[in-house]
Parts: structure tokens; C-alpha cells; sequence
């Protein structure tokens, strides 16, 4: 089946590798991609699965873990610290893994920990809290990772480069460095072929849109736009850089801080930040939102620019033969990496639907399936980060907006009635590949407040003496399982020095 693929970044090189690893000889992938378009690669977030695919998925085009963090100046993240969220200004750590205990119900777990222990013991009941807390990281002293469940802090710029030359030495997939002038619609209203400046004229049976806010394909078809303004209404965001100040050092975490009008992210690379202040200009102007990021940090930064968006998503992902993947499909304020992650999981679920011939792949009820499958993924995203702003600040005109409820969804309302009474259980949430599900979800709700100690006690009453004692020597167990690998993993710093060594031996500098 012929493939155009148009736009390259994260999304496209990603797509392009996903495609000619599951059919290495049937697809003839072709991407267009314009070196005059620029990628801002401040640096961004991803999930887990973006390290499953590094390590599985893509093994057999070369591709190689740590290979990539020498080369795109990766760091590990083992979670995100959220600071100034709540009324009191506290912080709380949001480990990306569920891992708590393999012996005991993971609800009940929770449970204890934050009834009987305090919300500060949350950060270390899951495998990378725990490597968080203890200052301890997962590359062990063989120099090997210990586990490769972490996520990683990266430059979206440089991951596309990477995976770019990964693809095209070890496939038939063909780049073309162009722009999109026309897109030619046939007699039925699929694409037919993509007009370029370069005088060429690329034909595909399915075309693939990842050219991110430009939409290039999505907006000659029709499709509708699906706001998440509502309830996400943060609509402008600057991204800026900083150099590491000497001795400053990554941190194995996203830094997401409460600002009067949004939030300002910090994202570790080996050798500087990536940064911003995501905020709505119904409430603060470009120049006092950055005058706030100065004051905050007492120095001057220099923005790179200032974008704009409208939170949400096409009504459909994919319409006749093309499909749009990432920023193309949907944008949801990056408060939880949502980007990198929903565009894996967009792609490993086309990956079910896409054949080899373009006549078993042109299917109505596989379009159906995929658009209410993916539909569901983002709206239920929407929930999560919705929850987030619940921490109940009131001290400026958008916090107390916020506190007004009008950005509440349907979901978020009724979970925080239920978590007056009792603790949420697992089923209480959607599960299904990409979900944030019952561990992050509950995270958020202790830190933000929404769920209390005292809530969380009464999971065990007078009759639950059994199930108490359990838990907590299960929770006794866990820690010491924990404790026991610590000696054999190196430091966080550890880590950064080995990979910036490698780096500097290789003549790779930022």
C-alpha cells in the first residue's frame, strides 16, 4: 500500500518507523517533510510507552535506549512534582507508575499509606517514587537499566532526527524535503495525491497527517472541531530554554508550577531546561505573564514565541484515507505528556486497522471503531487534567473562575462527591490502552486535597482489623523490597554524569 505521511517532528518520524517495522516489504511509506517548516524543541515529556516502543518496537531498526539518550541528551523521568497547586501553595509528587504491590489490593494500599501514614508517604509506594525519594535512579552499577519502565525528558526536535535516520537506513520508506501546496481530492473526495513546491506531485492510497497545527490534509476534508475550551481554557503558551547554572543538575521529574493565570512547566534535558507558562490571555497579557516567570525566577528569560491554540480535537480521526495523528488530531494542554503519549497510542491502534492492501483498509466499521476509540482516549484525558485545578485556589481572577466549577466536566463533578465518602476504587475508571487510570487518578486526587486522610481511614473500620494488618505488613514488605535493590542502583547524579561523559567522548554538545 502506498503511504503518505506529511510532516516529520515526533509524530511523523514515529509514524513512519511503527509502519515500516510491522510491514517491512508491503508498505511504500513515503514522508514529506520541509526543513523550512522549524520544530521548537524546547524540550517535552513522554510517558512510559514512548520508552516501550525505544526498547521493543523498534529494536529491529536499530534503534537502541541508551544510544538515544547520548544522542538527543535525554533525561529519566520517574514522575511529576506539581507545585503550588492547592489553596495551602503545597506540592505533591506524581509518580508515572502503578506498581505499588504485587500481594495486596492496590486500592487498600493506597489506603493505608494515606490514612495512616500521611500524603507525603505516596511519593514512595510506588518503584519510581521510591527511586525519586532515595535519590536513587534505575541505571544500576553494571551500567545497565535495571528496568526500562521509566519515561524520558526529551528534545522533540532531535528525536525526530534520530528516528529519522534510523528509518530510512533500515527500510524503503523515501523522504522528501518539501512543503504541501495542494492537496488533490479524487471524484469521491479521498486524497488523491499532495502537490509539493518542489514541482513534485506525491500519490498514496492512505495519507497520514502529522503536520501538526497547520493541519494540512484534516483541513481540506470535512471535519469538525470538537472544543475542549470549556473545560481546558488555557490558550496561549511561550516556550523558552535555560542553561544549567554551574553545578545545576536534571532532575528525574517534570516541574508543573501553579502560576495567577495557567502553569509553567520545566522539563530536565542532560545539558538544560525546556520551559514555559501555558496561561489564558482572558485573564493575563503575554508581556505580565512573562514579567510573573521573572519575577519567580529573579532573572530574564527570552521567549521564543507565543502560540496560540484552542484546546480539543477533530470530530474524527480518520475520514475516507486519511488519518490524523498528534497535534493534527487534537491538542491537550501538556500537563501530564500527553502529546508524545496519546500519538503512540493513536498510531499502535491504526497499526490493527491498516493492512497491507489499501482494499481490506478502506473499511466504514474500521473507522467507526477507530474515531469512537479514539474519541473516548482524549475525552477521558480531558477528566484527568480537569482535575487537576481542583486543589481550590481562589487567590486571582482565573483561580477563582476555576472555583467557580464552570470548567468542571460531568465526571470530574461526581468523582469529587463520591470522594467525600469513600476512597476510588479501580473499576471506577476506564481502562483500556492509554487510559490514565485508577493509580495516576488517584495521585492527583490526594494531592489536590479531593480525597482525604480521613476518608481514606475509613476503608478500615472496627471490622476490618484483618484487612488492616495485611495491608500494612504488605506495605512493610514492599519497602523492603524496595530497600533491597537500592545498593545496586547508582544515584540519579550518577546517571547524568555517566551519559554526559559519553556524550562529551562523542563530541555531541547541545
Amino acid at each position: 500500500m502506498k503511504i503518505v505521511i506529511v510532516g516529520g517532528g515526533t509524530a511523523g518520524w514515529l509514524a513512519a518507523a511503527l509502519l515500516v517495522k510491522q510491514y517491512p516489504t508491503e508498505h511504500q511509506v513515503t514522508i514529506i517533510e520541509s526543513t523550512k517548516i522549524g520544530i521548537i524543541g524546547v524540550g517535552e515529556a513522554t510517558t512510559g510507552n514512548f520508552t516501550d516502543v525505544l526498547v521493543h518496537d523498534l529494536k529491529e531498526l536499530g534503534v537502541k535506549h541508551d544510544e538515544f539518550i547520548v544522542e538527543t541528551g535525554s533525561a529519566l523521568k520517574y514522575g511529576i512534582k506539581h507545585v503550588n497547586w492547592t489553596k495551602d501553595g503545597g506540592s505533591y509528587f506524581a509518580p508515572i507508575d502503578g506498581s505499588i504491590t504485587a500481594d495486596q489490593s492496590i486500592d487498600q494500599f493506597f489506603a493505608y499509606a494515606l490514612g495512616y501514614l500521611g500524603n507525603d508517604s505516596l511519593t514512595s509506594i510506588s518503584t519510581m517514587g521510591h527511586w525519586y525519594d532515595k535519590d536513587k535512579s534505575n541505571f544500576d552499577i553494571s551500567k545497565q537499566f535495571l528496568k526500562h519502565t521509566h519515561a524520558l525528558q526529551v528534545d522533540a526536535n532531535l528525536v525526530g532526527k534520530y528516528l529519522s535516520k534510523h528509518v530510512l537506513n533500515k527500510s524503503t520508506a523515501v523522504h522528501i524535503d518539501s512543503e504541501v501546496q495542494e492537496v488533490n481530492l479524487n471524484e469521491r473526495g479521498y486524497i488523491k495525491s499532495v502537490s509539493l513546491s518542489n514541482g513534485q506531485t506525491v500519490e498514496g492510497e492512505m495519507f497520514i497527517d502529522c503536520s501538526g497545527f497547520a493541519r494540512v490534509l484534516m483541513k481540506k476534508l470535512e471535519s469538525n472541531w470538537t472544543s475542549y475550551s470549556k473545560h481546558l481554557p488555557v490558550n496561549s503558551a511561550f516556550p523558552y530554554m535555560l542553561k544549567y547554572r554551574e553545578g545545576q543538575k536534571p532532575v528525574p521529574y517534570i516541574s508543573a508550577t501553579a502560576q495567577s493565570s495557567g502553569w509553567a512547566w520545566s522539563t530536565s534535558l542532560l545539558d538544560r531546561t525546556g520551559n514555559g507558562y501555558i496561561f489564558d490571555d482572558n485573564f493575563i497579557t503575554m508581556d505580565k505573564a512573562q514579567e510573573e516567570i521573572e519575577t519567580r525566577l529573579g532573572h530574564k528569560i527570552e521567549p521564543l514565541k507565543l502560540i496560540k491554540f484552542d484546546t480539543g480535537r477533530q470530530e474524527n480521526a480518520w475520514i475516507k484515507n486519511c488519518v490524523a495523528i498528534g497535534l493534527s488530531y487534537a491538542f491537550l494542554e501538556p500537563l501530564e505528556s500527553t502529546s508524545i503519549h496519546s500519538t503512540i497510542v493513536q498510531l499502535k491502534n491504526i497499526l490493527t486497522y491498516m493492512k497491507p492492501r489499501f482494499e481490506d483498509t478502506d473499511n466504514d466499521g474500521s473507522r467507526k471503531f477507530y474515531n469512537q476509540r479514539t474519541a473516548k482516549g482524549y475525552d477521558d484525558l480531558v477528566n484527568f487534567l480537569v482535575l487537576h485545578y481542583m486543589g481550590g485556589r481562589t487567590d486571582s481572577e482565573f483561580w477563582r473562575y476555576i472555583a467557580t466549577g464552570a470548567t468542571r466536566t460531568g465526571f470530574v463533578t461526581d468523582l469529587m462527591e463520591m470522594c467525600k465518602s469513600r476512597m476510588p476504587t479501580i473499576s471506577d475508571f476506564l481502562g483500556y490502552h492509554g487510559s490514565a487510570g485508577w493509580p495516576l487518578y488517584s495521585y492527583v486526587l490526594a494531592g489536590t486535597g479531593v480525597l482525604s486522610s480521613a476518608v481514606a481511614k475509613k476503608e478500615f473500620t472496627a471490622d476490618d482489623t484483618w484487612a488492616f494488618n495485611m495491608t500494612k505488613n504488605s506495605y512493610k514488605r514492599w519497602c523492603e523490597h524496595l530497600d533491597l535493590n537500592d545498593g545496586q542502583l547508582h544515584s540519579y547524579d550518577e546517571f547524568v554524569e555517566y551519559f554526559r561523559n559519553l556524550r562529551k567522548s562523542k563530541g555531541i554538545t547541545d
